[in-house]
């Protein structure tokens, strides 16, 4: 399994492209201008299947429609998110840039799987920086979002955002046995051990 990271759009949202050994493709998140997407794909001779949302916000679907055109690519999100996906003014494109709106072609539930290839993406529900803001889990590795970040933890000051909730979503996080690899919507990536030890809000 390889994981790349590419910072991408105004705000530099982590779009990840994460490959099995046969090539098959799982993109989490996906802003601004989508070439030097294309350019990775291209180069290590991926067939992306999968675009999986970790929440609604602009600046991580700028590049759905796009990505999702060129490769056929199924777009998956949490099942609360929908208000968010949908709504300019909530999802703020409105305010930056133009409106976007997004119909997910599956909607995922707490607890599910999403099957990319041979890799299995657990999913949790982690409400609070939206209604419907959720991690998908890849063996040792998580895929957190806005939710949590190297020393810090999402906003909640924004449409669907809820301060109580987001601290019982960190907690969530917080209490998985054993460690893992955390990559964040925003900045580098880090590990649940060492926020346990060292994130105020965890």
């Amino acid at each position: 399994m390889t994981i790349k990271t590419l910072p991408m759009g105004s705000i530099g949202t982590n779009c990840y492209v994460v490959s099995d050994d046969a090539g098959n493709a799982a993109i989490i998140d996906c802003d601004g201008d989508p070439r030097p997407l294309f350019s990775y794909i291209a180069e290590k001779n991926l067939t992306p299947t999968h675009i999986l949302l970790t929440h609604g916000h602009y600046d991580h679907i700028g590049a759905v429609e796009m990505v999702k055109e060129k490769y056929g690519c199924k777009v998956i999100a949490g099942k609360d998110e929908m208000q968010v996906l949908t709504d300019p003014a909530i999802n703020c494109s409105l305010y930056c840039g133009g409106a976007i709106t997004i119909i997910p072609d599956e909607l995922a539930s707490d607890g599910s799987t999403v099957i990319v290839g041979n890799m299995n993406f657990q999913v949790m529900f982690t409400p609070g920086h939206t209604e419907g803001s959720l991690c998908y889990i890849l063996e040792d590795n998580i895929f957190s979002g806005d939710t949590l970040f190297q020393g810090s933890c999402g906003r909640t000051d924004l449409a669907t955002g809820d301060w109580a909730t987001i601290l019982r979503s960190l907690k969530l996080l917080r209490d998985l046995p054993g460690d893992y690899t955390v990559y964040p919507g925003h900045g580098p990536a880090t590990t649940l051990g060492i926020e346990r030890r060292s994130n105020p809000y965890m």
